[in-house]
């Protein structure tokens, strides 16, 4: 797990520019990667099924989905990194990273939208 953070630090050390721009664009674009889920996504959803589980489950992964797209660049620099260091190819790297990344930001956007909807 220090190889994914020693990677993370340097390119963030070495492009800092790609935080930068990906905090602005997280803010610009606030209702697209929140928006989308919540309010198209429950409407597609809700006319296949009506198991409360599923909808979430697909709340949260788009929400998770569009917001680890935000972060992308950061981790194709990081992908090709460990594809050098661990001789896998980087569209296996990259996959790797952006599946985990898809699912913690997941899991992050779920517990929000509870706390959110429990207020």
């Amino acid at each position: 797990m220090s190889l994914y953070f020693h990677n993370y630090s340097n390119v963030l050390k070495k492009n800092y520019m790609l935080l930068i721009m990906a905090l602005v664009l997280m803010v610009l674009t606030f209702f697209i990667w929140a928006g989308i889920p919540i309010f198209i996504m429950v409407n597609a959803v809700a006319e296949i099924t009506s198991n409360v589980v599923i909808i979430h489950l697909c709340i949260s992964l788009s929400g998770g989905f569009l917001f680890s797209l935000l972060f992308a660049p950061i981790n194709l620099k990081v992908a090709i990194n460990l594809a050098d260091i661990k001789h896998r190819s980087v569209i296996n790297s990259f996959i790797r990273i952006e599946i985990i990344w898809m699912l913690v930001c997941s899991l992050i956007f779920e517990l929000v939208f509870i706390v959110v909807t429990q207020l």
